[in-house]
């Protein structure tokens, strides 16, 4: 397989050679690191329910959002003073509660024959953010309840919880943070065990990172920790762990920035990754592995109706069994956004990396994942959307399976305490196909199915 596409002249300077043999230093070094001084000194700022994502927003901060319809600004990042909950100042503090009631109705919950149902959400949440002038700190706390009425012994409560501060040296912060997240992943998830009932898994993360400022040269040096752990699937009416799939990742790695003007650098984004499976299965190859890759690529925010960001790269994976191959796939992440006029944006994004695996039979996957998104103010208080994206997932032992999704939703903005929300979304799964000898993949991992889910929203918030 080729280390980068064809053509691609950011990528040929890169020897795959001396990247991955720095990869494997820093993931040597990564699992020297004593774990109890990790957790001490790191705490975690991303909320994310997937075993590992590299979310674009850890290159590229997010923007600053701006007011009416000045140019740079998207439709949804547009604040709107007269619609956007003030919060409850308490100190030093700025408090934001929120709860939502969600009315939906699932056509096919499990993804089998006769797993329709209509449901509830409930959830509510607190975050605090500081008003100082020069460190900050934030907290956040949120519950979800699912209730679903035709399958009362499905249903569940997810729970997070986090919290980041910044403290500031010379002109930037040195920030930590940590996150927990008690969350349930359904049968019907792209590359998941086909269960009947939802899996209970927890994630625990921690990051911590600072920025150097050389003139226009950025380095952002940063090291993380994740504690991944799985409950158990329903298989073929009995209880099934998947506790084998439990693992410890502990990741360190470099982003450089070249600032080329106000609007726009150029980035190079090295990083090394160690993963270690705690209870593998008796008699089964290890899944533990090393992993590094290199992203290099551009980011232009101008004040025009183009904007973009783009990494492309590689990523190479070597595993501690002899079974397992070592694998080397070309990643990429972006987006784009397209605003005609001030009342649309379109919004495209890209994405593919190799990802641990979430079932059975699997030593990982390679997901690439690509969406679409039109936003429209089709008056101040009211704003319609229509999404449309497909994922496509390589199974590193053989096979493959696709989801293709669409959906439309409207947000009215009634004050800026209550916001009513109308959605209605398809998803469309392939069963697996291709080359899976001698793997229980096919048979413990969701097959083919159609999905319709429509829902009201009635969002509260001070």
């Amino acid at each position: 397989m080729n280390l980068a596409p064809n053509g691609s002249a950011a990528l040929s300077a890169i020897r795959p050679a001396f990247v991955w043999d720095c990869m494997k230093r820093i993931s040597a070094l990564v699992r020297r690191t004593h774990l109890t001084l990790v957790m001490f000194v790191i705490v975690v700022s991303a909320a994310s329910t997937c075993a590992r994502a590299q979310n674009i927003d850890i290159y590229f901060p997010p923007g600053i959002s701006g007011y009416d319809q000045q140019l740079g600004v998207t439709v949804l990042s547009r604040l709107r003073p007269l619609y956007a909950a003030s919060g409850v100042r308490a100190g030093g503090f700025v408090l934001f509660p929120r709860a939502d009631e969600n009315v939906f109705y699932n056509s096919n919950l499990n993804g089998v024959a006769g797993s329709q149902s209509w449901g509830a959400e409930t959830s509510a949440g607190l975050t605090a953010a500081s008003d100082w002038s020069r460190d900050s700190l934030g907290a956040a706390i949120g519950i979800d309840h699912y209730q679903y009425f035709e399958f009362p012994g499905e249903s569940y409560t997810d729970f997070n919880v986090g919290a980041t501060g910044g403290y500031t040296i010379d002109d930037n912060q040195l920030t930590l943070s940590y996150f927990h997240s008690t969350y349930h992943q359904l049968g019907t998830s792209v590359a998941s065990v086909r269960t009947t009932t939802p899996i209970a898994d927890q994630t625990d993360s921690a990051r911590i990172y600072y920025t150097f400022q050389f003139g226009r040269i950025a380095l952002t040096p940063d090291f993380s920790v994740g504690v991944y752990r799985f409950g158990s699937a329903t298989l073929g009416g009995s209880q099934t762990s998947l506790s084998f799939l439990n693992r410890n990742v502990m990741a360190g790695g470099v982003t450089a920035r070249y600032s080329m003007s106000d609007e726009g650098g150029l980035l190079l984004v090295v990083r090394g990754m160690a993963t270690d499976y705690v209870r593998p299965l008796p008699g089964q190859p290890s899944n533990n592995s090393d992993t590094g890759f290199a992203l290099t690529g551009i980011d232009y925010q101008s004040k025009s109706v183009w904007r973009y960001r783009l990494l492309v790269g590689i990523e190479v994976r070597e595993f501690a069994a002899s079974q397992f191959q070592s694998r080397t796939a070309p990643i990429a992440e972006g987006s784009v956004i397209w605003q005609p006029t001030e009342l649309t944006t379109v919004t495209g994004s890209l994405s593919r990396l190799i990802e641990d695996p979430q079932s059975a039979g699997s030593n990982g996957y390679v997901l690439t994942q690509a969406q679409l998104t039109v936003d429209h103010e089709l008056r101040r208080d009211m704003i319609l959307e229509a999404r449309g994206g497909t994922q496509f997932v390589q199974f590193l032992q053989g096979g493959n399976q696709t989801n293709i999704t669409g959906g439309v939703s409207m947000d009215w903005l009634i004050n800026r305490n209550m916001r009513l929300s109308i959605g209605y979304d398809i998803t469309k799964q392939t069963s697996i196909s291709g080359n899976i000898t001698g793997s229980t993949l096919a048979s413990t991992t969701t097959g083919q199915f159609n999905q319709q889910v429509a829902a009201v929203t009635l969002h509260f918030a001070l």
